[in-house]
């Protein structure tokens, strides 16, 4: 995990940050955003007309995610301030955290870069999961695999999970 939990929550909802249903939309505007073929890519002296809108609909996506991201980082910041010497990094923007404080390092990690490893990660993430198409080893069948839970915890496998990636994608892409 990289953010170190859930973020859409009703009771993240209360607070202002995004909804479950805003962040969703956000995810398919970058995904469309990151398709689409702009014309002042393609004819660079006409690109300050923004003709099909598309550098308006990033500027405000990325003001969206910022906001987000900076409330991830605010949160974080208050639990080490809270916790102080007790404080043990639970995930990678605590990792992130603690190398931006360290003053030994030669190059000095702000904010922003913050924010940009931790996209790095969570798209490098998703991009490993997509394309893969995961199976059952020809052992397990798919009631051998019990994911019940009893009272909010997972119960004991009878058999330990595994799982088997099949390339999906052309191997020059991996």
């Amino acid at each position: 995990m990289v953010l170190g939990k859930k973020y859409s929550d009703d009771e993240e909802e209360q607070n202002g940050i995004v909804s479950s249903k805003e962040f969703t939309s956000m995810i398919e505007e970058l995904f469309y955003l990151n398709g689409v073929l702009n014309i002042g890519d393609s004819i660079p002296w006409i690109d300050f007309l923004d003709l099909q809108g598309y550098v308006k609909r990033m500027k405000s996506l990325s003001i969206k995610f910022d906001r987000f991201l900076e409330h991830v980082l605010d949160e974080h910041n208050e639990r080490r301030k809270n916790e102080k010497r007790d404080f043990v990094a639970k995930d990678m923007v605590d990792v992130l955290l603690q190398l931006a404080d360290d003053p030994n390092l030669e190059v000095k990690i702000h904010r922003h870069g913050v924010k940009a490893f931790t996209q790095v990660i969570e798209s490098s993430l998703a991009n490993l999961l997509h394309g893969f198409n995961w199976k059952l080893p020809d052992s397990l069948q798919k009631d051998d695999v019990n994911m019940e839970e009893i009272f909010g915890l997972s119960t004991p496998k009878k058999i330990p999970l595994v799982i088997v990636p099949e390339s999906r994608l052309h191997p020059d892409l991996y």
